[in-house]
């Protein structure tokens, strides 16, 4: 059986990731003519968005046979706020070629990118672009890789010089006992220890070419190759996921990657070790598109067609998917449509929600606001463009995105309503104890035993706090709160379940006003790096939006200072990097918790229903004695 291997292509904007694609494709295929983003006949930018951008939005793949083993490439998104598709396509890559352009400096995206291949564990290998055009400087741009991403490049050109293979040998004990006591070590032990190390992702292969011009292609083929004999052999159990769903016209079509075992058209599967599906129709990669098959063998992507019920995440039988942590999106765009040209709107954003669930589609049970989890701007501009292209709506209008804010509880709280007061209309009477907690969620439990209360009531008051906590006093969503039931009462036979969940939100609420409740919104904890010279301009800029700086330090040619900032402020900070700092400074980030805002237009109550305006009414008497 032949070796299959998947390879990832991405970079920051304009590095030639697409022309890298083309290129490896026409190696493969003599006869093929290599299209250009210019002629808009590429391979992989196929969306009407991507093609007019000159940028890469949803991931794309082909095939092709070198040397006796299958390379599926899959040419994904460069852009930061296209990352929940890089994330779920590095769910699927065996490595990773991070594309760097030579004429340009280090790009501060691609430090972000090599970052999130880092933390994903996924090895790379690092192919420095454009060295036919006079402006290049690839020895500068190397310099600078070895000072900002990692001293552990290994340039593949030099192997043979007493640098590069030093490198190599000093990583592995074995090769540097054998060069201590003067045994000759030969070039093949040197490649050997290299992939090992290549997959242990803790060395980094660098080619230097021109993908244009299909040079140093070939010798990066070969190295993927080589790559591809020596990678462990995977068990036999039957194992795949889902990592992509897209819709053509209308007709959805749903990528998996099989990670172990084999399958066949017409077996019988189970869906997440519960729904059982017959293989009908069965597609694999080949060349550019998908065709059909008859087998899928370990490793290789396939297509299902038409295939409802699975969604992103899905897996068939074994669940063996890779851990890689992924930063949810916290800002949100709301569309705004008018009622004739609604129902379109919310088909067709279900379909985007199915090919990106981390766009999490909501529709507010109050006010019928439709919105979305985004990113950022360019996302939401994506999302715009996506929609007019499928319909042409008259209505449609997208806010910018805007902060998420959420509430915390400040501190403990307690509810009760009985059944005597004159405000309860139900046959039921609750005592719920509210508390924050630090990063736990929302948790619920009940210290009343079932055999005192049945569980149907139980059941019933833990509904009626899931639709309640979705807003807190100012409307917004709860975080971090434990909520205990703590008593209740019930009359036989008149009380009902119905009786409790109704009841519930509003005892939920009046704990709610004891405790208090703070508007929170994410905190971004960060490190920027910027040239020393620029040090003091950056440390003014930060200090002017309220971040709370915690350490500077001077590197070689940069300074970093890490600190922390509400998003909101975050937000005005990222759009002004390139302005501010002349597109050299870098801004890694991550969200580490919510604290307080500082908007404090926010602090104004949101509506309340009847019998919240009586529960307030009571506060207030129970003020007056």
């Amino acid at each position: 059986m032949k070796k299959i291997i998947n390879v990832g292509i991405v970079a920051h904007v304009d590095a030639g990731k697409t022309s890298l694609t083309e290129s490896i494709y026409s190696l493969a295929h003599p006869d093929y003519q290599k299209g250009s983003i210019k002629k808009e006949n590429t391979l992989t930018d196929t969306l009407n968005i991507e093609k007019e951008r000159g940028i890469t939005i949803k991931t794309s793949s082909i095939s092709i046979e070198w040397k006796g083993t299958k390379i599926n490439i899959l040419d994904m998104p460069g852009h930061i706020e296209f990352f929940g598709e890089v994330i779920r396509s590095l769910s699927v890559v065996d490595i990773a070629i991070l594309l760097v352009s030579s004429n340009d400096i280090l790009q501060p995206q691609t430090r972000r990118i090599f970052d999130v291949l880092f933390e994903a564990g996924i090895p790379v290998i690092i192919f420095v672009n454009k060295i036919d055009l006079l402006t290049a400087n690839a020895k500068k741009l190397i310099e600078e890789m070895y000072e900002k991403l990692s001293d552990q490049l290994v340039e593949m050109e030099k192997i043979e010089e007493t640098e590069m293979r030093e490198k190599v040998i000093e990583n592995s004990n074995h090769l540097l006992e054998q060069y201590l006591n003067n045994h000759k070590i030969e070039t093949k032990m040197i490649a050997e220890e290299l992939r090992h190390r290549f997959l242990a992702h803790s060395m980094y292969p660098v080619f230097k070419g021109s993908a244009i011009n299909n040079l140093g292609v070939k010798e990066l083929l070969d190295f993927i190759c080589e790559t591809a004999n020596v990678m462990h052999e995977v068990s036999d159990v039957q194992s795949a996921i889902v990592y992509k769903v897209e819709f053509i016209n209308e007709r959805k079509q749903t990528y998996l990657n099989l990670l172990s075992g084999k399958l066949s058209r017409g077996e019988h599967v189970k869906i997440n070790a519960e729904t059982k599906l017959k293989i009908s129709n069965l597609l694999c990669l080949k060349d550019n598109q998908f065709v059909e098959a008859t087998k899928i063998n370990s490793g290789d992507i396939f297509m299902l067609p038409d295939v409802e019920d699975l969604k992103i995440g899905d897996f068939i039988n074994t669940l063996k998917e890779k851990t890689i942590p992924i930063q949810l999106p916290t800002l949100k765009t709301t569309f705004h449509i008018g009622e004739h040209e609604r129902f379109i709107l919310l088909k067709l954003l279900r379909n985007l929600y199915l090919e990106d669930p981390l766009l999490n589609l909501q529709i507010d049970a109050t006010t019928n606001e439709i919105s979305m989890m985004t990113y950022g701007k360019v996302q939401q501009e994506f999302l715009e463009d996506t929609l007019r292209q499928m319909y042409p709506f008259e209505t449609l209008s997208l806010s910018l995105p805007q902060v998420l804010y959420k509430e915390k509880v400040k501190k403990t709280g307690w509810g009760r309503i009985e059944i005597e007061e004159s405000i309860n209309p139900y046959w039921a009477e609750i005592m719920l104890k509210v508390e924050g907690n630090e990063g736990l969620g929302i948790r619920y439990k009940s210290l009343v035993t079932t055999g005192y209360l049945r569980q149907s009531f139980q059941r019933a008051i833990e509904q009626g706090i899931n639709q309640e906590v979705k807003k807190g006093l100012y409307g917004l969503a709860l975080i971090d709160i434990d909520i205990t039931l703590e008593d209740a009462l019930f009359y036989s036979p008149v009380s009902t379940p119905s009786d409790f969940r109704k009841l519930a939100p509003y005892v939920l609420y009046k704990a709610l006003l004891q405790a208090g409740t703070t508007i929170v919104e994410p905190n971004i904890s960060f490190e920027l790096f910027v040239p020393t010279g620029l040090l003091g301009k950056a440390v003014s800029v930060i200090g002017r939006e309220n971040a709370e700086i915690q350490d500077i330090k001077e590197l070689k040619d940069e300074s970093v200072i890490k600190g922390d900032i509400n998003q909101s402020k975050f937000l005005k900070l990222e759009s002004l990097m390139d302005e501010l700092f002349s597109g050299e400074g870098y801004l890694k980030y991550q969200i580490s918790k919510y604290r307080p805002t500082i908007e404090k237009s926010l602090y104004q109550q949101d509506e309340v229903d009847q019998i919240k305006a009586m529960l307030l009414k009571e506060k207030n008497k129970e003020n007056e004695f």
